[in-house]
């Protein structure tokens, strides 16, 4: 049994990687088409396109290979870590509070694994998340404390509202 759970545990560290991997393949490959589609937004931004097959925004890889972007969340601006490996949008407590999301030391009942062990987190909305042209609402979000994250993270729970997201080279293309 526990050979079972080191290789399923195994895969899952992989998992992250994946992405990476196609990154340096050619325009089609490493495509991602989460379900279903959002409202239009204003723009801001690295780099957005109202032309061809929707709203884009466009990230370039930052010289230590992350993926970073502005994003105005509830109407503040944010420099946000895109991680795919991250299973929701993550804020650090002191990011929410100036957003007007504030979470009492009883909301903090949600066991997350990150990198540094596991720690416990707070439920969360975020009414309105921006990214150049593309404009979520309503998104899941999870704050946590300071001590366990000091960079927002854009996870899976925005980035599966998008019609697809795919990587090319040293860019990321966001497309609602």
């Amino acid at each position: 049994m526990w050979r079972y759970a080191i290789f399923i545990g195994f895969i899952l560290a992989l998992v992250p990687l994946v992405p990476q991997y196609f990154g340096n393949q050619n325009e089609g490959a490493g495509v991602i088409r989460p379900k279903d589609e959002r409202s239009p937004g204003a723009n801001s931004g690295e780099q957005s396109d109202r032309t061809g097959t929707g709203r884009r925004h466009v990230v370039q890889m930052s010289p230590n290979g992350a993926y970073m972007t502005e994003a105005r969340v509830n109407g503040r601006t944010l420099t946000m870590l895109i991680d795919t490996g991250a299973s929701a949008v993550a804020l650090p407590e002191r990011d929410a509070r100036s957003m007007g999301i504030f979470a009492q030391p009883s909301d903090f009942r949600i066991p997350v694994k990150t990198a540094n062990g596991i720690v416990n987190g707070a439920s969360a909305n975020v009414r309105d998340l921006e990214l150049g042209d593309v404009r979520l609402k309503d998104i899941p979000a999870l704050v946590l404390p300071d001590r366990a994250l000091s960079t927002p993270l854009l996870g899976m729970s925005a980035l599966n509202r998008l019609s697809r997201f795919h990587f090319s080279n040293d860019t990321l293309v966001l497309v609602q």
